[in-house]
């Protein structure tokens, strides 16, 4: 039986599980993008280490570009293969219970560690964890003025700024989803050729970088973060599209190399003009309207090679069902709730040692999936822990 309060179960019944590999392949590599953000130099983060390296820039601009569309297109996915199985009421209780209220949580108990850190190294705060706190929950406060979020004082969402953007996503779901019903998905998207569903969002990428992304940078402050906003919610429509339309996503498989060749392609221009190598080395701001709108188009185009290259090896290999899949199906929000606040606790502890690169960056990866199994372990155990951490009971 279908149980409605689980939206990843009722996918893994549809027997698309290869959607719900790639929603867990997606966070895992989102753990190990915020553990480089820790090493990678010129890269702003909340806390830094003192050995970074400019070399691991480029490995991180490797999914830099699509680790979070790919987040964002498969919770439309999974919400697309669901829509018929549960109400638009039953929707929003199971997104209020498990988005909304760890949402809500999680800033008050699991993200406040990172701000603390952040202080200590950036702006020399000295006190003990508990003044910070007290700072912290003050709406009031006026204490560091730029690290404030009105009218909400220091209270901040950092690294789980995706379950209010998706909480957002839902509720504009619910409103259009009589529209979305009516349309027949599979008939309008058979018409199209393979380089048109691949040139259409590549240029709505680009349109969003070149026209809103100088209007309104990323703040991933939900209100007014209309660039972010506008690559994400197509990301997540992406996602209900393509899985309405079984033949794109077959498409996808059978060319999943082609995709694949493409996408080194674009990374290798890409990693051209970030290193400024000879002839990639144009000032963009002395080029040509033309010039402009190519350099915004290869990075964009390059992020939907990289989802549907991603998308292509997932369908063809990892479409099974499997005892892995499910720990992880369970496992995968409490693990993201947790992981940054894990990765700056265990860094800044064992940044006092001067252990050298290599040795810290190993230990901080490996504290950081051991506490993380731990405390999933732990929470996993317990009816409340579990409700905090949006698991069903």
């Amino acid at each position: 039986m279908n149980n409605p309060n689980n939206l990843d179960q009722m996918a893994d019944d549809s027997r698309r599980y290869d959607v719900d590999w790639l929603r867990s392949i997606a966070f895992l590599l989102l753990i190990f993008y915020h553990i480089g953000m820790f090493y990678v130099e010129g890269w702003g983060w909340h806390v830094k280490s003192e050995y970074q390296s400019q070399f691991l820039g480029n490995i991180m601009l490797l999914v830099n570009q699509w680790r979070m569309p790919l987040i964002f297109l498969i919770s439309g996915a999974a919400l697309s293969l669901v829509e018929h199985k549960i109400g638009l009421w039953q929707l929003f209780k199971m997104r209020f219970v498990r988005v909304f209220i760890p949402l809500v949580i999680g800033m008050y108990l699991i993200v406040p560690p990172q701000l603390y850190y952040q202080l200590v190294q950036n702006e020399g705060f000295s006190e003990g964890y508990l003044n910070f706190y007290q700072l912290y929950i003050d709406v009031d406060t006026n204490a560091y003025p730029k690290y404030q979020h009105p009218p909400a004082g220091l209270i901040t969402w950092n690294h789980l700024w995706y379950l209010p953007y998706l909480f957002s996503y839902t509720l504009v779901y619910m409103l259009i989803k009589p529209i979305l019903l009516r349309i027949n998905w599979p008939s309008i998207t058979a018409k199209l050729p393979v380089w048109l569903i691949f040139l259409i969002p590549a240029l709505m990428f680009t349109y969003y970088s070149i026209v809103l992304e100088p209007l309104y940078p990323k703040t991933h402050a939900l209100f007014g973060d209309w660039y972010n906003h506008a690559y994400s919610f197509t990301a997540f429509m992406m996602g209900y599209i393509l899985v309405k339309s079984n033949h794109i996503w077959q498409m996808l498989i059978e060319k999943r190399k082609m995709w694949f060749g493409l996408a080194l392609v674009g990374f290798a221009l890409t990693i051209a003009r970030s290193n400024r190598l000879p002839g990639f080395d144009i000032n963009y701001m002395d080029a040509s309207d033309n010039v402009r709108f190519l350099i915004h188009f290869i990075w964009r185009a390059n992020t939907v090679l990289w989802l549907f290259a991603v998308i292509g090896f997932s369908g063809f290999y990892l479409n099974k069902r499997s005892a892995v899949l499910s720990y992880l199906n369970e496992a995968v929000l409490p693990w993201y709730i947790l992981h940054q606040t894990v990765i700056i606790i265990v860094a800044m502890n064992l940044a006092k040692y001067s252990l050298g690169g290599f040795a810290e960056s190993l230990l901080v990866t490996l504290g950081t999936f051991l506490l993380c199994l731990i405390g999933y372990e732990l929470i996993k155990r317990n009816r409340v822990t579990r409700f905090m951490f949006g698991m069903k009971g």
